[in-house]
């Protein structure tokens, strides 16, 4: 017996003007993971993956309003999605590609970050950004114009601007080491990132939309 991951994320919860009340939850279907008796992994060939939007607004019956054919991994959750606060885009980052190995299917890095365009009805794809590899973490300050995502594969911090419905990489902060998540203080100044495996959280300041890594880290554990 096999047993297939198909709910992958359920992170992003946003009040977005898909109708006038609607509150909308994304959800990432990993389709290429599956994992047998004993509990091995075995990876099937891509191209059943999707991104669905899901209509909470009435908890008893949601309602999924898009599913998007978009590639996700089970390897990068819960923190790679996310919802800009006034409700009107997503950001989905795929950490892992998947790639041909002899006759075998493998994951690699992927560098792909996916707009989601919230406003739309329905709520369609309307960019992919390339950021840097292996791309985990993802946050988005309060005033919903920056957005910061954490690449493991290349030890860095990818810095968006978000203006309108444009998504733009803007700068990467080499961050020496790892980094797996991140999050963005209510004021907007700071940012913390957790280095993995160092068991270190990093912090980094943020003048509009500059963003420096002070060299300064918390040792936690």
């Amino acid at each position: 017996m096999r047993f297939k991951l198909t709910l992958l994320l359920v992170v992003a919860l946003a009040l977005a003007p898909l109708s006038a009340h609607a509150q909308l939850m994304i959800i990432g279907n990993d389709e290429k993971v599956t994992w047998d008796d004993a509990g091995k992994p075995l990876f099937l060939p891509p191209g059943k993956d999707t991104v669905s939007i899901v209509d909470i607004s009435n908890r008893e019956a949601p309602r999924i309003v898009a599913s998007l054919p978009l590639m996700n991994s089970v390897f990068g959750p819960p923190t790679n999605l996310q919802i800009t606060p006034d409700g009107k885009l997503a950001l989905v980052a795929n950490s892992m590609a998947w790639v041909q190995d002899g006759g075998a299917w493998k994951p690699a890095p992927d560098t792909k970050l996916y707009v989601i365009d919230l406003t739309a009805n329905p709520p369609a794809h309307i960019a992919t950004v390339e950021v840097g590899k292996q791309p985990s973490g993802l946050a988005i300050n309060r005033a919903g114009d920056l957005a910061l995502v954490t690449n493991r594969a290349d030890n860095s911090i990818s810095v968006l601007a978000i203006q309108g419905k444009e998504v733009k990489l803007i700068d990467t902060v080499p961050m020496g080491e790892m980094v797996a998540a991140v999050a963005i203080t209510p004021d907007g100044k700071r940012a913390l990132a957790v280095k993995f495996p160092g068991h270190k959280v990093a912090m980094l300041e943020i003048n509009g939309q500059k963003v420096t890594y002070t060299k300064y880290d918390m040792p936690a554990g």
